[in-house]
């Protein structure tokens, strides 16, 4: 073997080493040069003549025919893995001589056959040079074997290739083919055998139905992300569909010398993925057009990168939210604490719910959206972003601020009524007690208001009562409340005021007489004047502990004693009225004396269903006071909830209804009863309330799933998730509940979803007038609506008359309870009583 300079490619300098050392033992004058990189390579060709080039190349190499090309001039041999011979097909039409299969790392058992494959390609170059004029010449035996094992090669690479490839000559003549074209263009062999043009075979598929090769029209253009041709130029890329279906990806490109290679690819299954997944995009657009809720998607940083749904007709402008926070957007009730709190919650990864968000729309009216979000991971576990529903709470929002007016607030005057006060006024007094200060409740009365509707008729009352209650709003602080009572009585809540009671006395006594000086001047009633005096009475409170209705009690008794001095001034509670004071104390010790003694006994009111059949009863305490007989609870519960003696009361009216729960389950008659017991929110607050009621099931052996515990909405002004957890707790072992007087108090609605109970009882306040009482009608309808909707069943107290009976059955109520039906009574006469009511 002739001396040769050889150039080395490669970028593993082990293997590049053995080589060098082969070569040096079998083949000394070679002259080999190793060149660890392609750039390093390329520069090399400039600087020398090369024989021989070998490239061992990495898996991808996006520049290889542009290499081949500068290896015009030298044999090139390429060292590959067997996962790179579809690379070696390609180098083939860019004027690869040869290559080899490169085993695993550290194997070099294919080195001999390298170095001879090297040794034949430069043998061969040699021989194919021109000769020198006069020589003829001769390919020997040798080489033409030589040239025909190259040719198998390549045709084995071809064959092994899962595309379909033809290369066609310049005169269109289809020279090189394989069996996998064959097949995806359903054509017999006995076609190629005849050496066909690109036409012929055109022809005959037109004939057969299906699409030419020639064909020119393109379906469907693919991306263009593809290698460039020999020639420097884009090959052409396009989709056609065969005659049995399949869809084929055809490549075309044109090489330098004219010819023509074309690869052919069965994509199928990419094509109907890909429809699939336009049909499943489809699908998801338009039902996200029909529903109420949107969807979105943000950043791990919490910019919004998606949305699909209506959002636009929600006040929210699409432009106005893609890539940006929630908290960048804004929400007119959120604080920047309450940003914090949701970024962190972000940052940890938690999931969020209802998140509720008051915005602004373009025309200035406002809207809720409520947002739940869970968050997104990679395969690597990296937070991606979020992704989650929004919907607009708007008219839930309104729902529930139309339910508390019409439970709150005066329909006449616009301002809180009743319940409304006496809810701020516990609040009032448990802040003065905490703050040390005092406060004020001035009870109004106006003079001669009956006089005024006897003459000029109950429409020019009401409309002095709006008048009176504009004044009164104007003469007070936003912090102060200003309540219609009933009637023409008013009420006024003064807070923070002096700790000093001289100090507090004259503050209250100066609002008082604004107060005078305002409703003293004369009032445009209809065509004429008219002049009114009030007559105030003054209770200060937060020195002494003082329930509200004993509050309420001297502020009007006050009043009275206002009147009674002529009118139109202001007077104080006498503290000589503390009798009543000294009367409470006395009663509360004799309670404390009669839970002792076990004086304390259940009565049973009975809850029956629109039959009249009895369907359990409301326990009910009474106290047989040794003296004065049968004592009222609303008498002594109050003053047990103030003095705390409410817990121990709480806890044996369980015991003793779990033991009659006991007594009833002896007999088939009363066995199926459900008794409910109502718990104080103090009693329920105690920390071991849930394992005080599990331990007198246990003890008894009721059943828990006769117990039904009845609670009241102010125990959902603080704490709902413990709320929540307690009741659950009881839950598990079947113990069920009602929302007692529902309606009297406030709680929102997204709690009261959220809630595990099973029964809303209607205040018997409700029940009371609702036949004449428009606002009381439409309460009551409301509820039973409400709880239709949220799945809750109905009782309501109070029934007393057929009328309000037929009403509460027109609306949907099932369950009732009152004077109508039975009073409380002891559990024998209530079981004497199990025969129907209603004929």
């Amino acid at each position: 073997m002739t001396a040769a300079a050889i150039l080395w490619i490669d970028g593993d300098a082990a293997h590049a080493l053995q080589v060098r050392q082969l070569i040096a033992e079998h083949q000394p004058d070679w002259a080999l040069v190793h060149s660890p990189t392609l750039d390093a390579g390329a520069s090399a060709f400039t600087s020398h003549p090369w024989d021989a080039v070998v490239l061992c190349l990495e898996p991808d190499v996006q520049h290889l025919p542009a290499l081949l090309e500068l290896c015009a001039d030298s044999v090139v041999l390429m060292c590959i893995t067997a996962a790179q011979e579809a690379l070696a097909a390609r180098a083939f039409r860019s004027g690869l001589g040869d290559y080899v299969v490169r085993p695993p790392a550290g194997d070099v058992s294919h080195l001999p056959e390298l170095t001879w494959r090297l040794g034949e390609l430069l043998q061969g170059r040699r021989a194919a040079r021109k000769p020198a004029p006069g020589v003829d010449t001769v390919i020997s035996s040798e080489a033409l074997a030589r040239l025909q094992e190259q040719r198998a090669a390549l045709q084995g690479t071809l064959e092994s290739m899962t595309q379909g490839i033809l290369k066609t000559a310049p005169d269109g003549r289809i020279t090189v083919y394989n069996q996998r074209v064959l097949e995806l263009l359903n054509l017999p062999e006995s076609v190629m055998a005849t050496r066909p043009t690109l036409a012929d075979v055109t022809r005959l598929q037109r004939e057969r139905g299906d699409f030419g090769l020639g064909d020119s029209h393109v379906d469907r253009r693919a991306h263009h992300d593809v290698a460039q041709g020999t020639s420097g130029r884009v090959p052409e890329v396009y989709w056609r569909t065969t005659r049995d279906g399949r869809t084929l990806e055809v490549r075309t490109c044109q090489l330098p010398d004219g010819a023509l290679v074309r690869t052919f690819a069965d994509v199928s299954d990419y094509v109907r993925v890909e429809s699939d997944l336009r049909e499943s995009e489809t699908r998801f657009r338009s039902l996200s057009d029909l529903s109420s809720d949107w969807y979105w998607e943000h950043d791990a940083e919490g910019r919004f990168v998606q949305m699909a749904g209506d959002v636009g007709t929600k006040g929210i402008p699409i432009s106005s939210v893609l890539g940006r926070t929630l908290w960048e957007i804004g929400a007119l009730n959120m604080t920047e604490v309450d940003w914090e709190m949701h970024r962190a919650a972000l940052q940890s990864h938690q999931p969020f719910r209802d998140l509720e968000l008051q915005h602004q729309r373009p025309d200035g009216s406002l809207h809720w959206i409520s947002v739940s979000g869970v968050p997104v991971f990679d395969e690597h576990g990296a937070l991606r972003g979020y992704r989650g529903v929004g919907r607009d709470v708007t008219e839930r929002k309104q729902a529930e601020l139309q339910i508390e007016h019409l439970a709150f607030y005066d329909p006449l005057t616009g301002l809180p009524n009743r319940r409304l006060l006496v809810d701020r006024l516990q609040h009032a007094t448990a802040a003065a007690r905490r703050a040390g200060s005092q406060g004020a409740l001035l009870f109004i009365d106006l003079d001669n208001f009956k006089d005024l509707n006897d003459t000029l008729g109950h429409d020019v009352g009401d409309q002095l009562l709006q008048q009176v209650a504009r004044r009164l709003t104007g003469c007070v602080r936003e912090s102060d409340t200003v309540a219609r009572f009933g009637g023409d009585e008013f009420v006024v809540l003064l807070e923070g005021l002096s700790a000093e009671p001289g100090v507090a006395s004259s503050e209250a006594t100066l609002v008082a007489c604004q107060i005078s000086t305002t409703l003293a001047k004369s009032f445009e009633l209809g065509d004429g004047a008219y002049h009114s005096t009030p007559s105030i009475g003054i209770a200060l409170f937060g020195s002494k502990p003082c329930s509200v209705d004993e509050l309420l009690k001297q502020a009007d008794l006050a009043m009275y004693q206002a009147k009674a001095a002529g009118r139109n001034t202001q007077r104080f509670f006498d503290p000589d009225m503390q009798a009543a004071v000294n009367a409470r104390a006395v009663l509360e010790a004799e309670l404390r004396r009669g839970l002792h003694e076990r004086e304390l006994v259940l009565y049973y009111q009975p809850v029956v269903d629109g039959k009249g059949r009895l369907l359990g009863a409301e326990a009910l305490v009474r106290w047989k006071h040794p003296r004065r007989g049968l004592v009222s609870p609303n008498e002594f519960i109050p003053l047990a909830e103030q003095t705390g003696l409410i817990l121990q009361l709480g806890q044996w009216v369980i015991e003793a209804a779990c033991a009659q729960l006991v007594a009833w389950s002896r007999s088939p008659l009363t066995r199926q009863f459900v008794l409910s017991v109502n718990v104080s929110v103090r009693q329920f607050r105690q920390p071991n309330f849930a394992e005080q009621v599990l331990g007198a099931l246990q003890a008894t052996g009721a059943n828990p799933e006769r117990l039904k515990l009845e609670l009241t909405e102010s125990l959902m002004l603080a704490d709902v998730e413990d709320i929540i957890a307690r009741m659950e707790r009881l839950r598990v072992f079947g113990v069920t509940f009602s929302l007692d007087d529902f309606g009297t108090g406030y709680s929102s609605l997204s709690y009261l979803k959220r809630l595990p109970l099973d029964q809303l009882k209607i205040d018997q306040g409700f029940i009371r007038d609702l036949q004449t009482d428009p606002n009381d009608a439409a309460i009551v309808r409301t509820i039973l609506a409400l709880a239709a909707s949220l799945d809750l069943a109905v009782v309501a107290e109070g029934v007393e008359t057929t009328g309000q009976l037929e009403f509460l059955q027109r609306h949907g109520c099932t369950a009732y309870q009152g004077h109508l039906f039975g009073r409380p009574m002891p559990a024998e006469l209530l079981e004497r009583a199990m025969r129907p009511v209603i004929r």
